[in-house]
């Protein structure tokens, strides 16, 4: 019988596998452990649909409830229920353009917590701390320098709504007829 040469193909994969793990952000290992802590964001008030709206407009992870997980600019995953929480899924409400107006639904959009941490320019190229994967089985975010394009936040500020509009009556051009009358 002929011996294979070279490591067994599961025990690479799962070598890979563990390599991500090490930078895999788990704020909570064990039930037991500590809940994460909560975020206060003062900076940024809304109402509650404009909150839906704002989640809304983060991308959809794919294969999974919309309603449930979606993905900020940088690829982070969030997970709607951990909304102020310092955790792996956890996310805020942060400004795209920081010198913008703070009141403006189009200037806020959901980011992982730590990838709203990092300083940016509106326009400007920016580096997130933070990225996401989706394998077969799992989703987890890990920290990894990720480029992101200048117009990568203004992209995601793209909406009709909650614009202001001008609704202009139509024009209709009426002509009042007089009712023929009858001579006898």
């Amino acid at each position: 019988m002929a011996t294979k040469k070279g490591p067994e193909k599961a025990a690479v994969k799962r070598a890979a596998s563990n390599a991500k793990r090490s930078q895999h952000i788990q704020t909570r290992k064990k039930s037991s452990d500590p809940k994460p802590n909560k975020i206060v964001n003062k900076a940024v008030k809304l109402t509650e649909g404009q909150e839906k709206f704002i989640w809304e407009k983060a991308e959809p992870v794919s294969a999974t409830n919309s309603a449930i997980y979606r993905k900020d600019v940088a690829g982070a995953i969030l997970k709607h229920s951990e909304y102020g929480l310092e955790s792996e899924f956890g996310w805020v409400y942060a400004l795209a353009d920081p010198e913008g107006e703070q009141d403006d639904v189009n200037n806020v959009v959901a980011l992982h917590w730590m990838n709203s941490k990092v300083k940016r320019k509106s326009k400007e190229a920016w580096t997130a701390v933070v990225t996401g994967a989706r394998e077969t089985r799992e989703m987890y975010n890990y920290m990894k320098d990720t480029k992101i394009a200048g117009d990568a936040l203004e992209k995601a500020r793209k909406t009709v709504l909650f614009q202001p509009s001008v609704v202009e009556p139509k024009k209709i051009n009426i002509e009042i007829r007089r009712a023929p009358s009858s001579k006898k």
